[in-house]
């Protein structure tokens, strides 16, 4: 008889346990799931939005950031030579 309630208390405490796993892992799959939505109605916006014309003036900035940066390479042993 002893044997049996252990084996039961055993039983129980795992079938408990696996209910707690089971419940984080359907709120973090639920959590993965809204984030992949967000993702995608953004990517859907930029492909809506992305068909202009004239540049932005991102584009603009950083064309002219490109143009200020020196032709010669960086040598970050300069110093040592």
């Amino acid at each position: 008889m002893r044997r049996l309630t252990v084996h039961l208390a055993a039983a129980l405490a795992l079938a408990l346990t696996a209910v707690a796993a089971q419940a984080q892992v359907s709120s973090q799959q639920s959590q993965i799931n809204a984030a992949s939505r967000l993702g995608q109605s953004a990517s859907r916006d930029m492909e809506d939005k992305g068909k202009s014309v004239a540049p932005k003036a991102n584009d603009k900035a950083y064309n002219a950031a490109l143009k200020n940066l020196p032709d010669k390479q960086y040598d970050p042993w300069r110093g040592v030579r």
